[in-house]
């Protein structure tokens, strides 16, 4: 199947399970759930998905501040200890990878609209170049993360050199999270406490992951898994929905409400074929 072709069949896909989400449910703001979404790279490549025009993200953001559905991190961890409420509809908005253009394209944006956001970073691959991240992008240095962190973003982990927690034993889950927590604490002075899962398919995460991430200090963790997370979801395996370019408002605004959650059906059933990271990095992940 060529590029064009994947992308084509896989629009039509995401589409056709977010109309018929609508068609089935009444796919709107309801209280007591939040959607976690999910964005990687803001420099506008065609037809790749992991790539948002920043065009397109402005108007998402837009609709997300005119409607007063974002918040924050804190919130939400808030909201998963059972501390606290969210607005009906609520989402946080996401993006892994740590990669340059969260700096220059996402920031001025989520800051213009006063939108609250979270960077995932792959701590050991910060400062990498395009050629080396698999990423089709570099990553941010040092300083530019700093400024990430001073316009306002929040910051998690996303392991310290992007490796499926799948493949690994314990001992290295307990090295890729702690080191990985450790090193953003002591070069940005914030307490980091939330992490995703690098892939974040069902082959990626497991009990065992789990269990070090909650016991190296980790409060929250994020799969690639659809859903919606209520209150009573397990903090350290919550699902998120991911933000595909190529898609109108009108799609978002139905993924913002629930429209995508019966892609969870695909993320079970095809995980064995989700779980290689060089289809991840094709795209075919859904």
């Amino acid at each position: 199947m060529t590029p064009v072709v994947r992308w084509a069949v896989k629009k039509v896909a995401r589409h056709a399970v977010a109309l018929g989400g609508a068609l089935t449910r009444r796919v709107g703001a309801r209280p007591a759930e939040l959607r976690v979404l999910t964005y990687h790279r803001f420099d506008g490549e065609p037809q790749n998905p992991f790539s948002m025009r920043a065009e397109a993200f402005e108007t998402q953001m837009a609709w997300l501040a005119r409607e007063r559905r974002a918040v924050s991190l804190d919130a939400v961890t808030g909201f998963v200890a059972g501390r606290t409420t969210l607005p009906a509809g609520a989402v946080l908005v996401t993006i892994d990878d740590g990669c340059r253009s969260t700096l220059t394209g996402a920031l001025p944006i989520l800051r213009r609209h006063g939108i609250p956001a979270v960077a995932f970073l792959p701590v050991g691959m910060l400062g990498a170049e395009r050629a080396t991240t698999g990423f089709g992008e570099a990553t941010m240095d040092w300083t530019e993360v700093r400024s990430l962190v001073a316009g306002g973003i929040a910051i998690g982990a996303h392991g310290w050199s992007h490796c499926s927690f799948g493949a690994l034993d314990e001992a290295a889950m307990r090295v890729e999270a702690a080191r990985a927590r450790a090193v953003l604490e002591d070069r940005l002075g914030v307490p980091v406490e939330a992490f995703a899962y690098p892939f974040g398919t069902r082959r990626d995460f497991t009990e065992a992951s789990a269990r070090v991430l909650r016991e190296v200090g980790y409060r929250m963790a994020f799969t690639s898994q659809h859903g919606a997370v209520t209150a009573e979801a397990d903090a350290l395996v919550l699902p998120r929905i991911k933000i595909e370019s190529g898609e109108g408002l009108w799609m978002f605004r139905l993924l913002c409400g629930g429209g995508l959650d019966a892609w969870r059906v695909v993320d079970e059933t095809l995980w064995r074929l989700q779980a290689s990271p060089g289809n991840a990095q094709r795209g075919l992940v859904p």
